[in-house]
């Protein structure tokens, strides 16, 4: 089912509601006379196709945030948030949302009402949905960094330069042959990115936005830990706001996947993706052209610099600065306390998935139970192995070596 104009608006309301009822630690405010903050919104919303559901749209995660650490503030003990761009923290809190759901099925009698998801008959694998009577929607307040949005940029940068033609080192815009880093070289389309940052900063080692949702149109939103126990998981629809281009869009989230899975054998349930697009005409209060709109010419906007995340069930949202939780002190070279774990991060993630899937081997590290995820692996690689994705800046090994406790690899100059 694709999503109209109308649609669109009722998707995008339905995230921003739920953002509003949230209290306001980590939301954007003002700094100071003249300043204020903006950030960007994303969500994730299901849509209840069933013609008597009590409720058609639903938010069941989402996040905000525009920053991410770059190589050098990474932590061997997966205990914190490498990239807190919005589209990822939404993504990430619905991997909680979908673990806990997971786990209500699993111990569901059998004669309940089915719920988010549905074990298949003759398979130890649950399904989404049920019969596709719910869809995944993505809305985001602004085009996802990346591929999506260079053209949009450099419009904007060529009616704001006039006649500079100053570029930053070269050896400083490329992190390789193919990857570009953050907003340079607009003209290279459907190119892989890093996360934007200042020419002259320490690089990140997390890929645009727009190359993580391709990615997630090819191996599921659900991550490789849950996809040993469900199928994949796929966007039905993504729904944005500001900067808006379809076809750079489309080219980034959907043309690039299906030109590099043309022809492949893929283990089933997985498929080149294709999500509608849809721009939608509700406006985002703190976005940046909406504060841009309202403060005076003299004033100035600035990037909001905590994160927030919330899932249904969750009993607050949680503010993230440095990709830890606001306020939490952590000790260089240790792992932080359970307590202190953002939800999201890879050790809650790999914590919370022994609670549904206990080891029946011996102990393993989080980088050995996402390879055990034979099948998604398999896609990963296929994409991986691509001409459109084959530069993929991966995650180093030591970054995730560490087991349930946080505890087992040992990096020098530990941070």
């Amino acid at each position: 089912m694709a999503a109209d104009a109308s649609t669109a608006d009722q998707i995008a309301q339905c995230v921003i509601d739920s953002y509003r009822a949230l209290p306001k630690r980590g939301k954007p405010t003002s700094k100071g006379p003249g300043k204020e903050e903006w950030t960007v919104l994303a969500g994730v919303v299901i849509e209840d196709t069933c013609p008597t559901a009590s409720e058609r749209f639903k938010c069941v995660a989402l996040g905000t945030g525009l920053k991410c650490l770059h190589s050098e503030q990474l932590r061997p003990f997966g205990d914190t948030v490498h990239d807190s761009h919005a589209e990822i923290i939404a993504r990430r809190a619905l991997v909680v949302y979908l673990m806990n759901q997971l786990q209500q099925s699993m111990t569901a009698i059998p004669c309940q009402k089915p719920g988010t998801f549905d074990l298949q008959p003759d398979s130890t694998k649950y399904r989404f949905g049920g019969e596709g009577q719910l869809l995944l929607h993505l809305y985001t307040s602004q085009c996802p960094c990346g591929d999506a949005t260079v053209e949009s940029l450099k419009t904007a940068e060529d009616d704001n330069s006039g006649n500079s033609n100053e570029q930053p080192q070269l050896k400083r815009r490329r992190v390789n042959n193919a990857v570009i880093r953050g907003h340079q070289d607009f003209g290279s389309l459907g190119t892989l990115r890093l996360k934007p940052g200042r020419a002259d900063s320490i690089p990140t080692l997390s890929m645009s936005c727009s190359d993580k949702i391709a990615r997630w149109n090819a191996i599921g939103v659900q991550g490789s830990l849950l996809a040993k126990l469900i199928d994949p998981i796929y966007l039905s629809s993504i729904v944005v706001g500001d900067l808006f281009n379809w076809q750079s869009i489309d080219r980034a989230i959907n043309q690039r996947v299906a030109n590099a899975l043309l022809g492949k054998q893929l283990p089933d349930g997985y498929r080149a993706n294709r999500c509608t697009i849809e721009q939608t005409a509700v406006v985002f209060e703190r976005s940046q052209t909406a504060m841009k709109d309202t403060i005076a010419p003299k004033d100035d906007v600035v990037t909001a610099d905590a994160s927030i995340y919330w899932y249904s069930g969750a009993t607050s949202s949680v503010a993230l600065v440095n990709g830890q939780r606001q306020g939490a002190k952590i000790r260089r070279g240790e792992c932080q306390t359970r307590k202190l774990w953002p939800d999201v991060c890879k050790l809650a993630l790999f914590h919370k998935y022994r609670e549904l899937f206990p080891p029946s081997q011996e102990v393993s590290t989080y980088r050995q139970e996402k390879d055990r995820a034979t099948e998604y692996q398999a896609v990963k690689a296929c994409l991986l192995e691509s001409q459109e994705f084959g530069s993929w800046v991966q995650c180093p090994k030591e970054y995730e070596s560490f087991d349930v406790a946080g505890e087992g690899n040992r990096i020098t100059n530990l941070i």
